[in-house]
């Protein structure tokens, strides 16, 4: 079975990451990948240098489109827009900072065009990565396995790693899915578009969805790492819950 697939999209957030943010696009426009892509960057208000050097890039490479937040909305709303703003058959989501290896990405394109798949997450968890902050692999664990007591029920979504970056999904199904998308909180998008994936139904079935392990070497905060582990994890908690049991 082949699949035909045109265009990738990725969508790259972007919040004061002036440091990491150059490094993480040369990456990923050197990956080969076997179709065309459209790199789409939102840059969310940044207050440090991190505009000025997209502009540099977006200037040089046509397969950059830069989006720019006239305040800043957190990184789930600029996951939404560009999103909603993207042309690709698949659409996947590559943080700006150095965490993960788009290199990775290889592997969940051709997952697509081998199966029959509908969405593909990565699971962090399944390699030898490294842990530097206990309380967020045990963190993220938990939500992920409470999450699934809804959506591996519901669909067969048995996610093992919930708050992963790359979360790889047919473009039409990412674009309907997004534009529903209202939570909030900086880190929501995560858990309302996996409740969203295991909710949705293409000709009266459930998404089929996969998994596979990826690269990952987090970093710091004196690195510049955002997510709180106390009052992030609440909110994810919460979202859970409420995600699920509304219509």
């Amino acid at each position: 079975m082949q699949n035909v697939y045109k265009k990738l999209t990725i969508v790259m957030p972007v919040f004061n990451e002036e440091r990491h943010a150059g490094e993480v696009i040369e990456k990923i426009l050197a990956v080969k990948f076997p179709l065309e892509l459209e790199l789409i960057i939102v840059n969310d208000a940044s207050t440090d240098n991190s505009l000025e050097i997209l502009k540099e890039y977006a200037a040089k490479d046509r397969r950059i489109r830069l989006l720019e937040n006239e305040h800043n909305s957190g990184k789930s709303k600029s996951v939404k827009r560009g999103i909603l703003d993207s042309t690709g058959d698949l659409v996947v989501i590559n943080d700006a900072d150095l965490e993960y290896d788009p290199q990775d990405l290889l592997e969940f394109v051709k997952l697509f065009q081998e199966t029959d798949v509908d969405v593909v997450y990565g699971n962090r968890f399944s390699r030898s990565n490294k842990v530097i902050y206990l309380k967020y692999w045990i963190g993220n664990t938990f939500l992920s396995g409470f999450s699934t007591m809804f959506t591996g029920l519901r669909a067969g979504m048995w996610t093992r790693d919930m708050h992963c970056c790359y979360k790889m999904a047919k473009g039409n199904i990412y674009r309907e899915l997004a534009e529903q998308v209202v939570s909030k909180s900086s880190f929501g998008f995560d858990t309302e578009i996996t409740i969203r994936f295991s909710k949705f139904k293409k000709d009266g079935k459930h998404l089929k969805f996969r998994q596979l392990p990826v690269y990952y070497n987090p970093r710091s905060f004196a690195e510049g790492k955002k997510l709180r582990a106390d009052t992030d994890g609440l909110k994810a908690l919460w979202e859970i819950v409420r995600f699920n049991l509304r219509s």
